[in-house]
């Protein structure tokens, strides 16, 4: 069923020539930090630590053409801000999406799920 409305948003978004573009809405629940040289992991972000970070959720505009990559349920980079870069797979639990960073020798992965807003 989700399949289907996938379809159905992106049929409706390439025949629609009103609208020009998305915006992906991730809220992050989890960050985890590995050592980049011996890539051993350091330990995680609590919810406070994700709170002080994004706030409610993190907002990215993404080009429609990016929009079929989430239909295909394979991991696409969907765009850099400046905490770092976005990336999303589509699922049948929804969009995943994950930002990765590298600070002070740590790579950090901040993981949650997304939203897809049109117009």
């Amino acid at each position: 069923m989700k399949k289907n409305l996938l379809k159905l948003i992106f049929l409706v978004l390439f025949l629609s020539p009103n609208i020009k573009a998305a915006t992906v809405s991730c809220s992050f629940m989890s960050g985890e930090a590995y050592d980049i040289s011996s890539g051993a992991w350091i330990g995680t972000a609590g919810y406070e630590d994700i709170w002080d970070i994004f706030g409610d959720d993190l907002s990215l505009p993404i080009e429609n053409s990016l929009l079929a990559n989430l239909d295909a349920q394979e991991i696409f980079r969907a765009g850099e801000t400046d905490m770092g870069t976005v990336y999303l797979v589509g699922g049948d639990m929804g969009v995943e999406g994950r930002l990765s960073t590298i600070d002070d020798g740590m790579l950090i992965i901040y993981s949650g799920f997304c939203s897809v807003g049109f117009g």
